[in-house]
């Protein structure tokens, strides 16, 4: 019986494995680094140095009005964001400022909203199991002031979704 519930703990275990990413680098005023706080859902990846729920993203968009804060609580993240699809997929993708994925550093705080936009990059998605988990890296993401290399394994979020 003690076997039994040693396998039950070990399986347990492996499934609390959770969210994390690596991400080397600055951007948009943001210093990268260990994040625990990473989600995908609908067409998005994203990657917050700040502590956030995912019932509290709902405001993620593929672009956002200049000038004009998507939410009111502080925020820096990293943002993956499919155009042409409504889901996250797997493979290699270039990122570009009117290619298929862009990437983008949103910030938020003291009154303040900052996007920027990367103009160049790697995206690779490894895994994508729907409404568990999508694992990948990127690297070269250019930006006017930084460079972004990383890792990822997000958790989804029923949030996240095309808008």
């Amino acid at each position: 019986m003690r076997a039994f519930y040693g396998m039950v703990a070990l399986f347990a275990l492996a499934g609390c494995g959770g969210a994390s990413a690596e991400v080397t680098g600055s951007a948009g005023g943001v210093d990268f680094g260990e994040s625990t706080q990473v989600y995908f859902g609908g067409p998005f990846v994203i990657v917050s140095m700040v502590d956030v729920d995912c019932e509290d993203i709902d405001w993620v968009r593929r672009n956002y009005e200049v000038g004009q804060a998507p939410t009111e609580a502080d925020t820096q993240l990293l943002q993956f964001s499919y155009m042409d699809s409504d889901v996250v997929l797997a493979g290699p993708y270039p990122v570009l400022l009117s290619g298929a994925v862009s990437a983008s550093v949103v910030k938020v705080g003291g009154g303040a909203f900052y996007e920027t936009i990367a103009e160049g990059g790697l995206l690779t998605v490894d895994e994508v199991v729907d409404e568990d988990h999508a694992t990948g890296s990127f690297e070269g993401l250019v930006f006017d002031d930084g460079t972004l290399d990383g890792s990822f394994d997000a958790t989804w979020c029923r949030n996240l979704k095309a808008k």
